[in-house]
């Protein structure tokens, strides 16, 4: 047991979650305000905007996601970071802004004044589990994290870094992780830089030149390019760009911060500290997994995602371990906190509110949302004991929102047809799925077409010939007048009415 790292991390996460938590919930004592608790009011200044995005988009797969893929391509791992810098443009630049100039509270809302009810219920309940499947990765690593402080039983670690991801959340919502993401982003950079240094002054023998020479000698000179091979390129880097903007360009798990912030000019100015802080976290990870594999700690470790904890144990200072423990912690919970947050957002807003109670008070969606908050960290604690790869099953769970991406932007900016929406995201989920279960890409003798490429043409092609050929279309959001937009607002409240 490291129990002068267990006491630090526990008592750095104590102290930040529960003081900021308390601090907020007290100054919070007797106000329900509408958005209070989900979107802190929608007055979250630029600056808790883009360090808010860049900590929940930094999780699982930042950190022991690319130290596990690092494993299998080298360097080309940090392409995820690349991918995620990308998708912080689309964010901020584009689907941030629309949503919260139209003023919505969530996405599957979006989606019904667009398509109407029965689409927003369709996309409430995708989105919902698609982001839950994320918070049972974070729990994975979460869990993996305090296994490396404490050497406890992987369920253990679950349960007690669930219980933070909880309470990071719980007391004071959307405000509560914005202040406690200011103050981990900080301390995160500085821990990594640190602990970048102390891998290098630690690793054996000569270094990091052991560690290239050891990739070289096994024919694993390619690792050390981030171009990695032609393979990798199409089948992994190409794809994670397509996958990770496409979904948190139009997840709630993405949009909720941009949703909760005061204007469109503090989502549009936030890509300053967003993109940097969030894309360049992959290159320590990398390194870090690199370093794992090149000295041997694959076969210490028991498998690729658990040789860099193996290899930290074995040679960095224990104090090191201790910083770099707290800051993955810091970013895992914070992403944790998110993917429990967005999933319970849109239970009370859409389906709770939206279909069982339209008239349910603010006070009863906080109720809701927080029971909520407690039964996907729950019921994620107890699944993340199944351990799929991480990025692998980050892409695959992105993938899913191909089709909701494109169907926004059509209605958005071109013609909105309810019938066609329906059709095009069905018939390319039943795709995603059929593509995986059955192993067509290896039974094709395809292992480079990802499944993203796939979704990708049968959405185009769906999506365009049913948008175009379909009656009943009616013209696109951003095209309308502004009277014909508060009439379309208007007849869509009469209607829930």
């Amino acid at each position: 047991m490291n129990w002068g790292v267990l006491i630090f991390v526990l008592i750095y996460e104590i102290a930040t979650i529960l003081g900021v938590g308390f601090i907020i919930a007290r100054r919070n004592r007797g106000k329900v305000r509408e958005g209070d608790f989900a979107l802190a009011g929608k007055g979250l200044p630029t600056a808790q905007v883009g360090v808010t995005l860049a900590l929940t988009m930094l999780g699982s797969a930042h950190i022991w996601g690319t130290t596990e893929n690092a494993a299998g391509m080298g360097s080309i791992a940090v392409w995820f970071g690349i991918g995620c810098t990308v998708m912080m443009v689309v964010i901020t630049q584009i689907t941030g802004p629309w949503v919260r100039k139209i003023g919505t509270n969530t996405i599957p809302d979006l989606f019904g004044r667009l398509y109407g009810r029965k689409v927003r219920i369709l996309i409430a309940c995708v989105m919902g589990p698609l982001v839950f499947g994320c918070l049972c990765l974070e729990t994975q690593c979460v869990a993996v994290t305090f296994m490396v402080c404490t050497g406890w039983p992987y369920f253990v670690g679950a349960i007690v870094g669930g219980i933070f991801g909880i309470l990071y959340v719980l007391l004071a919502g959307m405000k509560e992780v914005s202040w406690l993401n200011m103050i981990n982003a900080v301390f995160m950079y500085a821990a990594l830089i640190i602990a970048l240094i102390a891998m290098f002054i630690c690793l054996p023998g000569n270094g990091w030149d052991d560690v290239a020479k050891g990739l070289t000698d096994t024919g694993n000179a390619w690792m050390l390019d981030i171009f990695g091979n032609k393979d990798l390129i199409i089948g992994f880097a190409i794809p994670t760009i397509f996958t990770t903007s496409m979904f948190q360009g139009v997840s709630q798990m993405g949009l909720q911060t941009c949703i909760a912030a005061e204007d469109v000019k503090a989502v549009k100015k936030s890509i300053w500290l967003a993109g940097p802080v969030n894309g360049l976290f992959c290159i320590i990870p990398a390194l870090l997994g690199m370093a794992a594999l090149a000295l041997g700690y694959l076969k210490i470790g028991g498998n690729a995602m658990m040789m860099t904890p193996a290899m930290m144990l074995a040679i960095l200072p224990k104090w090191v371990v201790a910083l770099i423990c707290a800051s993955f912690l810091g970013a895992l919970l914070s992403t944790f906190a998110m993917t429990s947050l967005c999933p319970s957002t849109i239970f009370a807003y859409d389906l709770y509110g939206g279909l069982y109670k339209p008239h349910a008070s603010e006070k009863e969606k906080v109720k809701v949302m927080r029971i909520m908050i407690i039964i996907v960290g729950v019921a994620a604690i107890v699944l993340s004991n199944f351990q799929p790869t991480v990025v692998t099953t980050i892409n695959w769970i992105f993938t899913w929102a191909v089709p909701m991406f494109v169907t926004l932007v059509f209605g958005l900016c071109w013609k909105r047809n309810t019938r066609a929406t329906v059709i095009t995201c069905v018939i390319s989920w039943i795709a995603n799925v059929v593509w995986i279960t059955c192993d067509l890409q290896g039974r094709l003798g395809m292992p480079n077409f990802h499944q993203v490429y796939l979704c990708m043409i049968i959405t185009m092609v769906v999506g365009l010939i049913t948008f175009a050929a379909m009656p009943g279309s009616k013209p696109g959001y951003f095209r309308l007048s502004k009277e014909e937009k508060e009439a379309t607002a208007a007849m869509k409240a009469t209607h829930e009415a």
